[in-house]
Order: structure tokens, then C-alpha cells, then sequence
């Protein structure tokens, strides 16, 4: 107790001494306002809302309880009207469809208001750096940017200059942020970022928004809790090293080299000097350089600029190379030596993070990275494999390198250089080569010569922010590290975690997965390590409270090593796979990947989860993985394909989105008479007429739509509506069951409010290029998508069953938390009516089981994987109903079993029980040049369509780079498992309900 009482004086001493000397102990965040708003208090309130407060000529904004909308993006190249003087069109901002409507003409790229707020209008020249204007009206709101800030506009009407950013506030609880900022993709004009931030009630206290606008200068932004705050009256104290540095740059002891690496005066510069002329001749040795000389070398904040410098160097240039896993033998990794200018040169065992930038996937069956690691200003290196003595002429060895090859010595090149480099950053494809070399008779040695990267065009800004030294103004210069970085120190231990699945078997213990869950591909969900953060050990592991963490997740561990291996045998390589065995299997082809899911509908818990093609992660490649999580999460090879997409092109969800279409399609005919009956079936004859006399280039016997446009939506093989009648009358259930593309095509344009009635080629009145402002934006206009909404789509699906606390700090990537599905942004009729058809968009295997799960349940089904934790057991939520008519779809589903696209896979007459009970969907989805497609099937079983099984079952599955349709490659994954099933023991199924 006395040493305790005489530790608490000590502190309040300390911080009384503090306060006395002038010294401020605030938070990094705060310090951040400081040379905005110096010594100003202020409070960040607990409920929503916006306030603006102005200090004279400068000005704080308070967002708090409020949500981002999806930032929303306007490529200001495409808006421009006149190119050549950068004229743009008007730029349109929270305008509703009727006033957008009653434009003479047509708006390009209009974000769309789904609330009461300001109409706001920016235009002018987009070149050349001049303001643009920007006004609104009709609605009272205050405007503050970066340009003004003592001087707020206000009122319902106002018009100001744009330079960069800023802000449009109304009623105190609406916010519009307006940013331009450069783009890769128009680099004379860039690019508006736009998001609107509301009130979100329903949320727990979080951190506000903080913004600051100085009187002059760029404002600044930080995140506060609730509470009080003081901003700091005087910047704080430098630290030593940095100090240091600007002494040394005043002396000109540290210079940025003509080749782009930081240098640093040598510590005998001086008796240099007395020997003749030094390349530091501009340096100032006088008595407080020679001090500054000596304090860089003997002290230890010398010692830490130095290492920022070598920090710098080594990410300015990369020469990295590796071997073949196969050839370490022949190559290991200890025998390589390094020369640069002919003096030996450090090695490093690793790649920088920004090297993952090189590649589009994680390279396997590979041996560590190794690279230089100090650059001195030699441009070349000479790379030295001392060669096993038992090395023969001959011999192949494979070498990845990162760099430029010039020459090679003990071997020859058996074929060109093979280019390898296919990342965001690569300016090449040859800035990384595969090397395939065989040893020349007698060699002892194997030697390359090489020049390096320069790493500049492989860093981002975001990866400087991590280090003390950069360059600004083609000057080294020493920068504060964001506050995150500042007060990050070691990880907080992680809680000891236990997880098993359903039946209580053993998936993850003593900090690893158990053998068992690895052989079923799980190890990537519950972690490859303990410290995958985005696992769901490292998830659990970050809970609060000491001691264990016991958890028990829906996966049935049986029924996930079956989905795991019919899907890396059929999905996969395209084998066959009966009884557990597979057969007449291939190779992976490059790229592909795959994805399934079965889920109980009646739960939503998640039964299976299984994923290929991410590739294998290991302790050999573990820090390389790494570096893939941090710069690129989506590309991961730590994301599981059944849960989480990487938003590129090739996971388009095909035909199975038209069961999301034809539910929007029961939306809109709730409201849409016509619509309704051409939903029931109409003779082909009322078809085309009911088209024709509203002005639609739509015909059945045509095998596209437009009939006579050049933008066409086609049919498989190119065939006619006609011969899929049913008793001369087509409707929804058909246009399922076959796959009617251009039926699709051209409801889902019918249903459109913006689109109108068009004419051949799509031209006519109608607006098709509207964006949402917020999320909900289009869902009163296009019914399509307000159903995909409704099922899940732009939702980022939580899966920890309402376990997990309330403020816990969830990130994009966990994996309890699977990827939003997405739509693509529509801007003419034929993207509108791609939508309709399932491409230009990005969805998983569980959200698409969630969709046919919806139908075949009659609402919204809540999944969770995570269904018990420390003892509380999660609790199921009812299915929310759909709200449109149902049995048109499901008729439809069902042909596509019974005699669809999907009947071939089912056809055996072991399936024959089950088929009667089975419904679904197929997809395929053409990529590149349409060799090759994503493929799905997705679709529900009826209860006691097995023995023992009580339950209603969702299942989906996609496969990537197919060469296949989704009937032929994706169907017969989904039966192989289904097949298994019903061929198992009443007690197994039971279990899986």
C-alpha cells in the first residue's frame, strides 16, 4: 500500500511539473487540430447530429451518431462536354427522379436523393486548376469548404467556389461531403467523391467525425469519442530525432541522391576533407556539424535516424529473387552471396510488404523471398550460388526474380524469360521473370547479374505514412506518423480460444487448427495462425475478459469434408466424385477458384462452408500472406470463397440473380397490372403485341433484344422465346425454367420507373444513368434492385449470431462478416438490362443460397455461423416475409430441375427422392473474351426430402474459369453433395438437419 500511495504521488508530480513547464499531455488526435484551432475547447456530443462552430476566421464540424453512405465516384472526363476546354455537363446531386425528369435534357451520371435535402449543382471548366461553382437550392443549408472557411454560407439558396473539398449541412442532421481528388483513370481532371451522412439512431455511441477548417490551409480530420476536449495552445515538442534530423539537413549532412536514395556524410568527413576534394564539399563542417557527425554515429538518436534512412533505401529499390520449392536442394537459400560494385552487400530474408503489389495471386510452391538489403548507389548487383557438390551439368533450376536481368554466368537460359509480373503495380509484365536455367558442364557456380526495381512505382502514399523519412518538394524531409501509429505498441495477448462445430468435434485447439478441420479446408475460417487477426480464432481471441473462450459454430465437421472434397474434385478439376472417392480428375486450370455453401433455412445456420483455389498458406509463405492481407485484402489468399468475394469481374452471379429479377419483377407488378399479366403467361402473339404498341423492339421469335439493336442481349445459342411456350403461353415460370435471357432483359427494363418506354437500340425518353446517393437510393425506381436489398445485397452479412458484444471492433475482411454482394453502378439501358440478367455484378455462394433459401422459406433468412459462445447460445430470427407473390418463381425453380438447365445433373435414378423435393437456379456468367464463365447453381431442398431430414436446405455453389455452363460443371457439385446426403444414415442427417 505504501509503495503504491508513494507511485500515485510520483505520477501527480509528474504530470503538476508538466502542467508548470508548459508541457501538454494530450491525445495525438488532439494534437492534430492544434495548428487549425489552437487552444480551443469543445464537445462531441453522444446523440446524432451535425453542429458547426466558428473561431473566428476558422471553423470546426461535429459529425456525430451519424452513417456514411457508400461514397459514390464521378469520373470528371466522362462528364465533360467539351474536352478540349474541360467544359463539364452539370453535375447533379440529391435530385429526385421528377425534377431530374422534367430536364430539357437528359443529366449524365444525376446521384439520385432518397431524403429531403438541398439540390446541388456543380459546373464549370474541369482543366487547368480553376474553382469549379457550386450552388443549391430549395432547401436552407450551409456550405464550408477549404476556400472560406470564416465565412460559411447559409440559407436556401447559395453559390460558391470548389477547390478540393467540403462540406453541405442541413437541418442539423444531414451532411454532404464533396471531394475532388486526382484519378489514374482521367489524370487532366480527376475525380468527385460524394457521400451523404445521416442520423443513424439505432447505433451505439461511436467516434465522431472531427473536422477542422483553418483560416487558411487544408483542413484536418480526426475521430473523438463523446466528451469534452481541449485543443493544445502550443504545438508540442518535437522529439529528439527529429531534431536531430533538420540539423542535419540545415548542415547539409543528409542529402536525397541523384539516384533517389538517402545519404548520410560519413563519420570522417573531416579528415576526408583535409585529403582533397569530397563529393560533401557543400557541407557545413563547422564546430556544430562536427558535433552533429558525432551524435549521428555514438548516440542513440543517431543511431534511429540511421535507420530511417535505411528503412527509406530499402524501400526505394527491390532486387528479390527465390527458387523452386523442388530445387532448394540444388539452390538452397544459405548459399547465395551478394555483390554490389564488386563489395559484399547485406541480404535480407523477405520481401517488402509493397512487393506483394507484383502480383495478382499469391505465388505457390515457392522458398522464401531473399533480396538486397542496403543499397549503397552501386545500379547493379552480381548474385552468387555457391553450387552443391552434388550438382550436375544439366540440372533445371527455376528462379522467380524481381528485377532485371542482365546476364547469366554457370548457366543458360533454356527459354526466354518468362514475364510474371501480373500485380496492380507492375509497369511491366517483365518487371518479374521467371527464370528457367539448366547448369553448364563444370560450373561450381551460379551467378546473375541483375538491376533492380525502383520501389517508388511500387509504394503507395499509404505505405510512407509508416515511416519517419519521405520526400516533399524533391527534399528528404521528417513527418509525424498518424496517431494509430504513434500509440500502437505490442498486441495485447490473445485470449486462449477452444471452437468446435455443431456435434461438439474439435476444430480449433491449442492455438492451431485440429488435423481434422484442415483436412476439410477450414483452417483458412478459423485461422492458418493464431495471430490471423480476420479469423475467427483471432476474432475470439480478441475478446475481452481473461482466461478461455469456448465457442461452437453451425458446421457439421462430416458434411464440410464432403462439400470439400466434391468440390475440389468436381468444382475444381472437373473429376468425377461417388462415394467418396474421386476419379478422372485434371489439373486446377491458372486462376480458378470455387465456393460453396449449404445452410439450414429455418436457422440460417451455416452447415457447410467451402472454398478452392486461394491457394495454400503455410509457415513458408506465412509473412508473404501477410503482406497480400495488408495491401490487398479482397486478393487474399486468407478469404474464403464461400463467404467473401474479391469484387472483381469473375464473380457475376449469371442466371441465378434472375430469381433476385423475377421477385423484382413480383414487386413491381403488385403496382402494374400489364406487367402482372404478362407475368401469368400470355400467347406469344399478346406478347409481341403488348410490346410493339408500347414501343419495345421486343420479339419472341427474335433470338435477341433489342430485336434490331447493336447493343443486344442474346440468348443461349441464339435461340427464339417460341419453342419454350407451354401451351403456346410464356410467363415467368417459363422464362425461369429455360433461361429466357431476353425475356429478362426486357421485363426488367419494363419494370424500370426511370427507363420509360424506349424504342430500337434502347434510345428514347427515360432516364437509365442515375446513381444512389445513399444505398437505398434507387429502390423506389427500380424494383430490381430494391429486392436485392431486401435479400441482403450491399450488406455486409454478420455471422457471429448477435454473440459478439455490441462495440466490438469489427473490420471489412473478418470472417465472421461475409462481403457485401455488390451491383455494378447502371448507366445505360443495356447495362440496365445486363443486371437483369445477373452480369456487372460481384456475389457469394452464401448470398445467393440466402436468395433461393428466401424463396423456397418465404422470407429473409438472418445466417450465422457463430451459434454458442462462453456458454449463450444464439438465437434463431424468424424469417422476415418477402411481401410479393411467390409461386410463379417457384414453379419456375422447380422446372429448372424437372426439365431446365439443371435437369442433366439430377437425372439419376439415385436422385430420383430427391429430385421431387428439389428446386434452384443456374448461372453462367461469360468473362474476357467468353471462352471461359463463372458458373452457379443455387436452389433449396423440402423438408423430408431425406430420411430424418427435418429442416428445409439452401445450397450454393459457383466455380470460376469454367469452360463449362453452370448446368454442366456447377449442378453436378451441388448433386454430388445432395447425393451423399440422402445416401447417408437417418442419424447422420438428422444431425444435419
Amino acid at each position: 500500500l505504501l509503495l503504491a500511495a508513494a507511485g500515485a504521488w510520483v505520477i501527480a508530480t509528474h504530470a503538476r511539473w508538466l502542467a508548470a513547464a508548459g508541457v501538454d499531455a494530450v491525445s495525438p488526435q488532439l494534437a492534430v487540430l492544434q495548428p487549425a484551432l489552437p487552444g480551443i475547447a469543445f464537445e462531441v456530443p453522444d446523440s446524432a447530429g451535425v453542429r458547426l462552430d466558428r473561431h473566428g476566421a476558422a471553423a470546426l464540424l461535429v459529425l456525430s451518431g451519424m452513417r456514411a453512405e457508400p461514397a459514390q465516384r464521378i469520373d470528371l472526363c466522362a462528364q465533360m462536354a467539351d474536352p478540349v476546354r474541360g467544359r463539364l455537363l452539370p453535375v447533379r446531386i440529391g435530385w429526385d427522379l421528377k425534377a431530374l425528369a422534367a430536364l430539357a435534357a437528359a443529366p449524365r451520371n444525376p446521384l439520385l436523393a432518397s431524403v429531403p435535402m438541398p439540390r446541388v449543382e456543380l459546373k464549370g471548366s474541369a482543366l487547368g486548376g480553376a474553382p469549379l461553382s457550386l450552388a443549391w437550392n430549395d432547401h436552407p443549408a450551409e456550405w464550408i469548404g477549404d476556400a472560406g472557411a470564416g465565412r460559411p454560407l447559409a440559407g436556401a439558396r447559395g453559390e460558391t467556389l470548389f477547390y478540393r473539398q467540403g462540406w453541405l449541412l442541413w437541418d442539423g442532421t444531414g451532411a454532404l461531403r464533396v471531394l475532388r481528388r486526382p484519378s489514374s483513370a482521367c489524370p487532366q481532371a480527376g475525380e468527385l467523391v460524394v457521400q451523404l451522412y445521416r442520423p443513424d439512431p439505432s447505433a451505439a455511441p461511436a467516434r465522431a467525425l472531427v473536422a477542422a477548417f483553418p483560416a487558411a490551409g487544408t483542413p484536418v480530420e480526426v475521430r473523438l469519442a463523446p466528451g469534452r476536449y481541449a485543443v493544445p495552445a502550443s504545438a508540442p515538442a518535437r522529439m529528439e530525432d527529429q531534431q536531430l534530423f533538420d540539423q542535419l539537413r540545415t548542415h547539409r549532412l543528409v542529402r536525397l541522391g541523384a539516384d533517389g536514395l538517402a545519404e548520410l556524410a560519413p563519420p570522417d568527413l573531416a579528415g576526408w576533407r583535409a585529403a582533397g576534394a569530397t563529393p560533401w564539399d557543400g557541407a557545413v563542417l563547422d564546430a556544430e556539424g562536427r558535433r552533429l557527425l558525432q551524435h549521428l554515429y555514438a548516440r542513440a538518436d543517431g543511431a534511429f535516424v540511421r535507420e530511417q534512412v535505411r528503412i527509406f533505401n530499402s524501400e526505394r529499390r527491390l532486387l528479390a529473387w527465390r527458387v523452386r520449392s523442388a530445387d532448394l536442394q540444388a539452390a538452397p537459400a544459405s548459399a547465395w552471396r551478394i555483390e554490389l560494385g564488386g563489395v559484399p552487400a547485406p541480404l535480407a530474408a523477405d520481401m517488402p510488404a509493397a512487393g506483394a503489389r507484383l502480383f495478382a495471386r499469391l505465388p505457390q510452391g515457392w522458398a522464401p523471398w531473399q533480396r538486397v538489403g542496403a543499397w549503397p548507389s552501386a545500379d547493379t548487383a552480381r548474385l552468387r550460388l555457391a553450387l552443391p557438390a552434388a550438382a550436375r551439368p544439366g540440372d533445371a533450376i527455376r528462379v522467380m526474380l524481381a528485377g532485371r536481368l542482365l546476364g547469366v554466368q554457370g548457366a543458360r537460359l533454356a527459354a526466354p524469360p518468362l514475364p510474371a509480373c501480373g500485380g496492380r503495380a507492375c509497369r511491366s509484365p517483365d518487371q518479374v521473370q521467371l527464370l528457367d536455367l539448366q547448369l553448364e558442364p563444370g560450373a561450381r557456380e551460379l551467378v546473375l547479374e541483375a538491376a533492380p526495381l525502383g520501389m517508388d512505382a511500387l509504394a503507395t502514399p499509404g505505405d510512407a505514412r509508416y515511416r519517419h523519412l519521405g520526400v516533399r518538394d524533391g527534399e528528404l524531409a521528417w513527418q509525424s506518423l498518424p496517431a494509430a501509429v504513434r500509440a500502437s505498441g505490442p498486441a495485447p495477448a490473445l485470449a486462449e480460444v477452444r471452437i468446435s462445430d455443431r456435434n461438439g468435434a474439435a476444430l480449433w485447439q491449442d492455438g492451431a487448427p485440429t488435423e481434422a478441420a484442415r483436412a476439410a479446408g477450414l483452417a483458412t475460417l478459423l485461422g492458418v495462425r493464431a495471430d490471423q487477426a480476420s479469423s475467427v480464432a483471432g476474432m475470439l481471441g480478441r475478446l475481452p475478459g481473461a482466461g478461455r473462450h469456448d465457442a461452437r459454430l453451425s458446421i457439421d465437421l462430416g458434411l464440410q469434408g464432403v462439400a470439400q472434397a466434391a468440390l475440389d474434385c468436381i468444382g475444381m478439376r472437373r473429376g468425377q466424385w461417388l462415394d467418396g472417392r474421386c476419379s478422372g480428375a485434371g489439373a486446377v486450370p491458372e486462376g480458378r477458384q470455387a465456393g460453396l455453401v449449404l445452410l439450414d433455412t429455418e436457422t440460417g445456420e451455416v452447415l457447410a462452408a467451402a472454398g478452392g483455389g486461394n491457394g495454400q498458406v503455410d509457415a513458408a509463405n506465412w509473412s508473404e500472406a501477410r503482406a497480400f492481407e495488408r495491401l490487398d485484402p479482397a486478393a487474399s489468399p486468407l478469404r474464403l470463397p464461400a463467404f467473401q468475394h474479391d469484387g472483381g469481374a469473375e464473380r457475376s452471379p449469371g442466371s441465378t440473380f434472375k430469381i433476385v429479377s423475377a421477385l423484382g419483377l413480383e414487386l413491381a407488378a403488385q403496382t402494374d397490372p400489364g406487367l402482372d399479366t404478362l407475368l401469368d403467361g400470355m400467347p406469344l402473339a399478346g406478347i409481341n403485341a403488348y410490346a410493339a404498341t408500347r414501343g419495345w423492339d421486343f420479339r419472341t421469335g427474335a433470338p435477341s433484344y433489342p430485336a434490331d439493336g447493336r447493343a443486344r442481349i442474346t440468348n443461349f445459342r441464339d435461340q427464339g422465346l417460341d419453342r419454350r411456350a407451354q401451351d403456346g403461353r410464356l410467363g415467368l415460370a417459363q422464362a425461369l425454367t429455360y433461361s429466357l435471357n431476353t425475356w429478362f432483359a426486357w421485363t426488367g427494363e419494363l419494370s424500370d420507373r426511370a427507363a420509360g418506354a424506349g424504342t430500337s437500340a434502347g434510345a428514347g425518353p427515360g432516364l437509365t444513368d442515375l446513381q444512389p446517393l445513399a444505398a437505398d437510393g434507387l429502390d423506389r425506381v427500380r424494383p430490381i434492385v430494391a429486392m436485392a436489398h431486401r435479400l441482403g445485397f450491399g450488406q455486409a452479412l454478420r455471422l457471429d449470431g448477435g454473440l459478439l458484444p455490441a462495440g466490438y471492433p469489427w473490420s471489412a475482411w473478418d470472417a465472421l462478416q461475409a462481403t457485401p454482394a455488390a451491383i455494378d453502378p447502371v448507366h445505360t439501358r443495356h447495362e440496365l438490362r445486363q443486371m437483369a440478367i445477373g452480369l456487372r455484378m460481384q456475389a457469394t455462394p452464401l448470398q445467393m443460397a440466402l436468395v433461393a433459401g428466401a424463396v423456397g422459406q418465404g422470407g429473409m433468412i438472418a445466417p450465422r455461423l457463430l451459434v454458442g459462445l462462453d456458454g449463450r447460445q444464439a438465437q434463431a430470427l424468424p424469417a422476415q416475409p418477402l411481401g410479393v407473390r411467390l409461386d410463379r418463381i417457384r414453379a419456375g425453380m422447380k422446372g429448372v430441375v424437372d426439365a431446365g438447365t439443371a435437369a442433366g445433373a439430377f437425372r439419376g435414378p439415385d436422385l430420383a427422392g430427391l429430385r421431387r423435393g428439389l428446386s434452384g437456379k443456374t448461372g453462367t456468367a461469360p468473362v474476357g473474351d467468353g471462352e471461359r464463365a463463372t458458373v452457379w447453381f443455387t436452389g433449396w431442398l423440402e423438408p423430408r426430402s431425406m430420411p430424418g431430414q427435418a429442416h428445409r436446405l439452401a445450397i450454393a455453389v459457383f466455380v470460376s474459369r469454367s469452360e463449362a455452363t453452370g448446368g454442366e460443371h456447377a449442378a453436378p457439385v451441388a448433386a454430388a453433395m445432395l447425393r451423399h446426403l440422402a445416401v447417408s444414415t437417418p442419424q447422420s442427417t438428422s444431425k444435419a438437419r
